[in-house]
């Protein structure tokens, strides 16, 4: 598993709302270079179905999951332990990227738009616990 502290230099972490937000952007776009390096390396990435819808939410925040990121209860330990294992998981998930071949380009967009999509469902339940 991936630590997304020692992947992502200079991540911002949870000590308050503004913070929060910039570690959204940055494990995004950490798994977006992944992505858009996939497509670079093979261009068919992006005719494979998913592919740059996926992308695009790497691009663009999840307003239920920024929202949620702006209470303050994300700043508690066992919040930041949880969203933290999330973002580990979509890390490792997004790494894999590097060394898919063609035939690998369906199944690793299937994993990573998954682990999007359970990493915003799980900020946003953490949110009304």
């Amino acid at each position: 598993m991936i630590s997304v502290r020692s992947a992502i230099p200079g991540y911002a972490g949870f000590a308050d709302p503004i913070a929060r937000r910039l570690s959204d952007q940055q494990v995004r776009a950490w798994v977006g270079e992944r992505l858009a390096a996939l497509g670079q390396r093979l261009p068919d990435a992006f005719a494979t179905p998913g592919f740059e819808e996926t992308l695009e939410r790497c691009q663009f925040g999840d307003q239920h999951v920024i929202k949620a990121l702006e209470d303050g209860r994300f700043a508690d330990a066992d919040h930041v332990a949880a969203v933290e294992a999330e973002d580990a998981q979509l890390l490792t998930s997004a790494a894999r990227a590097e060394a898919v071949d063609a035939a690998g380009i369906a199944a690793l967009i299937a994993e990573v738009s998954a682990a999007i999509r359970h990493r915003a469902d799980a900020i946003v339940a953490l949110r009304s616990r």
